[in-house]
C-alpha cells in the first residue's frame, strides 16, 4: 500500500528536493480542487471495527468521549463520536459536532499553515536569522544564527517554554522572557520539540501579516475552508458543545472549559502559535483536505502546491529527525501506528487530539479527545492512538476504494 510517492509529489508540487531544499521545477499542472463531500451513509457498517476500537478505549478511561473523522478520495467516510462530553457519570453524550481545545495542533492548523501563505507571497524566508523578523531576539547571544527554518524544524536548540507562565504577567511580558531564551545547542544540530519555537513563529506572523494571528488565520484560512467552529477564544454561547479539559487546582483553580488549557497560550491572552485554537472533527476535516489538495479547496488556491511539497519534506536537522516543516512525520514505535505511511504528516496535542494526513491513501484519520478531564496524568492515550489508527487503517487497505 505504501506507493513511493514522495518524488511524484515534488514534481506534481512544481519542485524537485535536493538536500531539504526546494527547488522551482520548469512546470506545475493544475490539482484538482476537490471539495470535501459527505459519505457516511455506510459508517456503522464498514468502520464498525474501528468504532469499537474507540468504545473500548473509552470503556478504559482513556478519555470521557472523542470524535473520529476518516476520510479519503475526497470523501468525508466517517464522522461519529463515542463516550461522553466530560468525565461525571452523567455528562451528556459526546456531541458529534463537540468544539475541541487543540493543543498544539494548533502548532500545524494554524501557525504553520499561515507560514506557508506568507512564505507564498514573499515576506516569509526560511533561511534568514529569526532577528530580522523580531530584532529583540538577536540581542541574546547564541541566537544569532537560529533561523525561521530552525524554529519550524525544533532544531533551534532554544531552551524549554515549559513553567514560564509562573513568572509572566501577559503577552509581551511572557515574550520578553523567550527573546532571551538560552540556546542550549548550536541550531541544527540536535532535535528538540519546543513550545518556544513556534510561539516566536506565531509573533512572525503577527508582525509580517500587520495583524494578529488569530484575524489572519480567520480570513486567510478558515473563513475560506468554511470551517465555522474553529478559532481562538470560543464565545460562551458555545459552552455546551465545548468538551472541559482538566480541573485545574494549581494556576486557575477551575474546570477549564471553553479556554484554552496550556498555561503560557492562557497568559498570552488565548492566542497563540503553540496553542489556543478550538475546533471540531468536521472542521478540521476540510484542513485535511486542503492538503491532500495539494492547497486547493472549493475551488480556490489557498497555498502553492509547491509550497505545500516542501512544508511536507523531511528536513533531516539534525540528520535522523523525523520533522518536516511544522509538520511530523511517522516513526517505528509512533502514535501514528506500525501501518502509517512513511510519507503521512502528523501532529498531536497534549489535551489528547491528533490529526493524520495521507498522500500514499489519499486519506487523513482526526482523532479529538479530552483525554485530560477530569486530569492530565491520565496516560492511556499513548496506547489508543495507535490502535485506533491501525483499526482504522486496516479498513482502508481492505476496503475497495471505488466504494
Amino acid at each position: 500500500m505504501h506507493i513511493r510517492r514522495r518524488s511524484w509529489l515534488a514534481v506534481v508540487a512544481g519542485v524537485l528536493v535536493l538536500g531539504g531544499q526546494a527547488v522551482p521545477a520548469a512546470t506545475s499542472p493544475t490539482i484538482p480542487a476537490r471539495q470535501l463531500t459527505v459519505a457516511t451513509s455506510a459508517q456503522d457498517a464498514r468502520f464498525a471495527p474501528a468504532f469499537a476500537e474507540v468504545d473500548a478505549w473509552v470503556a478504559k478511561k482513556a478519555f470521557p468521549g472523542a470524535v473520529l473523522a476518516v476520510g479519503q478520495h475526497g470523501r468525508l467516510l466517517a464522522l461519529k463520536a463515542f463516550g461522553r462530553i466530560d468525565s461525571a457519570p452523567d455528562a451528556p453524550p459526546m456531541p458529534v459536532d463537540a468544539i475541541f481545545d487543540l493543543a498544539s495542533l494548533t502548532k500545524v492548523i494554524g501557525t504553520t499553515t499561515a507560514a506557508e501563505i506568507l512564505y507564498d507571497r514573499g515576506r516569509l524566508e526560511l533561511d534568514v536569522p529569526v532577528a530580522r523578523y523580531l530584532p529583540e531576539f538577536g540581542e541574546t547571544p547564541g541566537h544569532e544564527n537560529i533561523t525561521v527554518r530552525n524554529l519550524l524544524s525544533h532544531s533551534s536548540g532554544l531552551q524549554s517554554a515549559d513553567g514560564v507562565w509562573r513568572h509572566a504577567k501577559d503577552r509581551q511580558d511572557l515574550l520578553r522572557q523567550l527573546y532571551a531564551t538560552p540556546a542550549l545547542t548550536p541550531p541544527g544540530t540536535a532535535y528538540a520539540y519546543r513550545d518556544t519555537n513556534i510561539i516566536l513563529l506565531g509573533e512572525i506572523v503577527r508582525r509580517l501579516s500587520g495583524q494578529p494571528l488569530d484575524r489572519f488565520l480567520a480570513r486567510e484560512v478558515f473563513g475560506p475552508l468554511g470551517m465555522k467552529d474553529t478559532g481562538f477564544r470560543p464565545s460562551r454561547a458555545l459552552l455546551p458543545r465545548i468538551a472541559p479539559t482538566e480541573q485545574d487546582d494549581n494556576f486557575r483553580h477551575m474546570l477549564v472549559r471553553g479556554v484554552v488549557h496550556d498555561e503560557n497560550a492562557y497568559v498570552m491572552g488565548g492566542v497563540a502559535g503553540h496553542a489556543g485554537l478550538f475546533s471540531t472533527a468536521r472542521d478540521l476535516s476540510a484542513l485535511a483536505q486542503l492538503y491532500l489538495n495539494h492547497g486547493s479547496y472549493r475551488g480556490k488556491r489557498l497555498i502553492k502546491a509547491s509550497t505545500i511539497a516542501l512544508f511536507e519534506t523531511p528536513q533531516n536537522l539534525p540528520p535522523g529527525s523525523s520533522r518536516a516543516l511544522g509538520w511530523d512525520m511517522p516513526t517505528p514505535g509512533g502514535f501514528a501506528g506500525p501501518l502509517a505511511s512513511p510519507h503521512a504528516i502528523i501532529h498531536t496535542g497534549f489535551t489528547g487530539t491528533s490529526i493524520y494526513i495521507d498522500p500514499d491513501r489519499d486519506a487523513f484519520i482526526i482523532l479529538l479527545t479530552n483525554r485530560v478531564n477530569p486530569t492530565r496524568n491520565n496516560m492511556l492515550i499513548a496506547q489508543a492512538r495507535p490502535a485506533i489508527h491501525s483499526a482504522v487503517l486496516s479498513i482502508l487497505d481492505g476496503a475497495d476504494p471505488n466504494k
